[in-house]
């Protein structure tokens, strides 16, 4: 009697939950906390899976990259990927052959430090003390925001910046935000709801020193 044979059995593949953004940003963390320190203060939430999945030998070679002034991080990290034996010469030379407008020239919201997320999600909380850390942190994320988020970066970049030490960038600085200010004071006065919403969060009062916690 011939036996009857049974397809074999086909094993399924159950795909993990998906992450909220509290856990993520913790698992974000963990990597970059444990990255070397000469990498740390260099690498945005997006790449720092790429970036932690590299060999030691390559996040050197990365880590001394970016201090001889490499810009096109996220290409780097894919040609190290690919090629961990690189040198930081022949890095930066496949780096610029790279196509400009495969590369767009300004960041997105996800490729900054997690510093800059922290900064705006503070002064998310402080104009709305009620609104959740969290929603903070995931409005720090939002395309609305994506354009004060890089300021909040540029500005803790100049902050420490050693060039601020010198008179004359700290007078163009001044001034820079000087004008800006006055800007922003024409573009309350267009509508007087923009003042008024001003006034109920926060903004009047004398100081708005934002907590670093």
């Amino acid at each position: 009697m011939t036996q009857r044979r049974h397809p074999p059995t086909r094993l399924r593949i159950i795909a993990p939950m998906s992450e909220n953004y509290a856990s993520k940003r913790e698992r974000w963390q963990r990597l970059l906390d444990a990255l070397p320190e000469n990498l740390r203060g260099h690498i945005s939430l997006r790449n720092v899976e790429a970036v932690s999945a590299l060999s030691p030998e390559a996040q050197g070679t990365l880590a001394q990259a970016i201090q001889a002034g490499l810009k096109r991080l996220p290409r780097a990290i894919e040609l190290l990927g690919k090629a961990p034996e690189l040198t930081v010469s022949e890095l930066l030379g496949k780096v610029e052959q790279a196509n400009p407008i495969q590369e767009p020239a300004v960041e997105s919201a996800a490729d900054f430090n997690p510093d800059a997320y922290r900064r705006l999600a503070d002064l998310v909380q402080f104009c709305y003390p009620d609104m959740p850390r969290v929603s903070a942190e995931a409005l720090g994320q939002a395309d609305a925001l994506s354009g004060v988020l890089q300021v909040v970066s540029a500005l803790e970049s100049l902050f420490a910046s050693p060039h601020l030490n010198s008179d004359f960038v700290l007078v163009v600085f001044h001034a820079c935000l000087k004008q800006a200010l006055e800007r922003l004071e024409d573009k309350l006065a267009e509508n007087p709801a923009f003042g008024q919403a001003i006034s109920k969060n926060n903004l009047t009062t004398h100081s708005t020193e934002v907590s670093n916690a």
